[in-house]
């Protein structure tokens, strides 16, 4: 690759900067790492999602703030018929009402529900040495990725935002 064309390897937040756990910790540990990311004046969350790893460190999953939460309450994804909790106005009204009251009782007893029963596959990746406009690509046509992990000689060495790129395209253009 021409030594003027970016590339993904110069861009990354390495693993060790990046949230990650190994597969058989659980949903206050992943809890727990992700705030443990927390900065800035209102304590703002770093990264909405984080890599799973088994024990030998290979890459098996990733959970995101979505796949943690619904974890804490099946109902809210799982109950034919509704497509969304909508409050008083929705079709089931009383359903809404008993979610409220119980659904903060049911989170406290999920703590420790296995991570590995949360993480959903990665279906995406990058190597090290991709340019950067392959990662550009990749997270352009999918917006529900919010990191894809860069690989380098099959194990993951870190993962790349839209937001690492952003500042690499702006510095190399000259935006």
């Amino acid at each position: 690759m021409a030594a003027d064309i970016p590339v993904v390897r110069d861009f990354i937040i390495p693993l060790e900067r990046y949230p990650n756990l190994l597969e058989t910790k659980t949903l206050h540990d992943a809890v727990e790492t992700l705030l443990s990311f927390a900065c800035g004046e209102n304590d703002r969350l770093r990264y909405s999602a984080l890599f799973v790893l088994n024990e030998e460190n290979q890459l098996v999953g990733k959970a995101t703030l979505q796949d943690l939460m619904r974890g804490l309450d099946k109902r809210l994804v799982e109950v034919p018929g509704v497509a969304s909790f909508e409050g008083k106005g929705a079709e089931y009204p009383n359903l809404a009402v008993l979610w409220e009251e119980s659904f903060f009782v049911e989170c406290a007893k999920k703590k420790d529900v296995p991570l590995k029963e949360l993480m959903v596959p990665i279906e995406r990746m990058v190597k090290a040495d991709d340019s950067l406009v392959k990662a550009l690509s990749i997270l352009l046509h999918h917006p529900d990725d919010q990191a894809l992990p860069v690989i380098d000689g099959g194990t993951v060495v870190g993962a790349i935002r839209l937001e690492e790129i952003f500042k690499a395209v702006c510095s190399c253009c000259k935006l």
